[in-house]
C-alpha cells in the first residue's frame, strides 16, 4: 500500500525519484531550481575561498576558520538544519593538532515519503595554506569541490522551497582537516560508528547502515585533463565495489537527457590501477572503507593542483556549472 501511495503522490510531491528517469526530461521544478547556479556566481565564490582573507584555508588557521564560517552562514541562509552545534562538527587529530571546523547541514526528506535513510554529499574545504611565505590558494583543489557541494545544497534547498523533496534526507558536509591526515573524514566515520551523529529533527542516532550513499567531490573545476581530446565538457564518476542500485545507469540516463554533451567516464582515463589509486586518496581512504556505497566525482588531476598557481583563473566556470547541474539531476533521481 505504501508503494502505491508513493506512486500516486510522486507527481505532486516528488518529481525527483527513480521512476522519473524514464520520462527522458527534467522536471519544471528542477529547471527552475537550476537558475540559482550561474558561472559568475561560481567564480565569485571560488575567488573568495582563494582570497588573501582565507590565506589558503589551512586547518586551524584564521583563514581556514573564516572559510568555514562563510560556509556555515550560507548553510544557515539556505535553511539547512545544523547537524551539530551551530553547524560545526568540531574535532582534533589524535596527536592533538588544531581544532578542525567541519561544517554540516541537512535538508530533510518529505515527511510522507521518508524512508529513514540519508545521502551524504561532501568535499574537503581545507588546502595547504601558506608554505615558505607562498600562498597555496587551492582553487581546483578544492575550492571547486566546496562550491559544487554548497551549490548542490542551494539547489535542493530551492527544490524544498518550491514544494518538492525526496524520500531520503540529504546531509551536506564540508570536511576540514584533509591535509592533516583526513581528521574531519575520520571524525565523521567515528561519529557514525559510535552513535554520535544524530538527526537534527528528533535526535535519533544515524548509524552507518542508515547511509544509502556517500558522494565525494574533489577537484571538479578544471578542463585541462579531458578524458578525450577536444571535449572539455567531461566528468569522471568513480565508484567502489559497493556501487549498486543502478547509479551508473542513472548517470547515463542523465547524460542522454542533457543531450549527450557531457563526456562521462566511469574510470580514471581507462586505467584500472590509477582508478583504484586515485579513488582512495585523501579523505576517501577513510570514507571508502565504510559499508555504504561511495561515488567520487572529479575532473582529474592537473599540473596546477597543490601549486601556488592553482588560482581561480585556471578554472572553467561554464563547465563547472554543467557538472554541478549534472550531479544535481542525477541526485534528483535517487534521493
Amino acid at each position: 500500500m505504501f508503494r502505491e501511495m508513493r506512486f500516486l503522490l510522486a507527481p505532486v510531491f516528488l518529481s525527483i525519484g527513480l521512476s522519473l528517469a524514464a520520462q527522458n526530461r527534467f522536471s519544471s521544478v528542477e529547471n527552475a531550481a537550476a537558475n540559482v547556479v550561474y558561472p559568475s556566481g561560481l567564480r565569485s565564490d571560488v575567488e573568495f575561498l582563494c582570497s588573501e582573507t582565507c590565506e589558503g584555508r589551512s586547518s586551524g588557521s584564521v583563514g581556514g576558520c573564516l572559510a568555514s564560517l562563510w560556509v556555515k552562514n550560507r548553510f544557515a541562509k539556505w535553511k539547512l538544519m545544523p547537524m551539530d552545534a551551530d553547524y560545526y562538527m568540531l574535532s582534533r587529530s589524535q596527536d592533538g593538532g588544531p581544532l578542525i571546523h567541519t561544517v554540516a547541514g541537512m535538508i530533510e526528506s518529505n515527511f510522507w515519503l521518508d524512508n529513514g535513510k540519508y545521502i551524504i554529499v561532501c568535499a574537503h574545504g581545507d588546502a595547504l595554506g601558506v608554505l615558505q611565505e607562498k600562498v597555496y590558494p587551492g582553487a581546483d583543489s578544492n575550492a571547486s569541490g566546496v562550491v559544487a557541494t554548497m551549490k548542490l545544497a542551494h539547489l535542493f534547498s530551492s527544490m524544498k522551497m518550491l514544494g518538492q523533496s525526496g524520500s531520503t534526507s540529504l546531509i551536506f558536509i564540508i570536511l576540514d582537516g584533509k591535509e592533516m591526515r583526513s581528521t574531519g573524514a575520520k571524525d565523521l566515520v567515528a561519529r557514525l560508528r559510535e552513535g554520535r551523529l544524530k538527526d537534527p529533527r528528533n535526535g535519533a542516532v544515524i548509524h552507518e547502515k542508515d547511509i544509502r550513499l556517500l558522494v565525494n567531490i574533489d577537484q571538479i573545476g578544471s578542463t585541462l585533463s579531458p578524458i578525450h581530446a577536444g571535449r572539455k565538457s567531461y566528468l569522471m564518476m568513480l565508484g567502489n565495489d559497493r556501487l549498486k542500485n543502478g547509479l551508473s545507469e542513472t548517470a547515463a540516463i542523465i547524460q542522454r537527457e542533457s543531450g549527450g554533451k557531457m563526456d562521462l567516464g566511469f574510470d580514471y582515463y581507462g586505467s584500472k590501477n590509477f582508478t583504484s589509486t586515485f579513488y582512495y586518496l585523501g579523505d576517501r581512504e577513510a570514507l571508502g572503507h565504510c559499508t555504504f556505497p561511495m561515488v567520487f566525482f572529479t575532473s582529474g588531476i592537473t599540473m596546477n593542483n597543490n601549486k601556488p598557481w592553482d588560482t581561480p583563473d585556471t578554472l572553467d566556470y561554464e563547465v563547472l556549472r554543467e557538472r554541478i547541474l549534472f550531479i544535481f539531476h542525477w541526485l534528483c533521481r535517487i534521493v
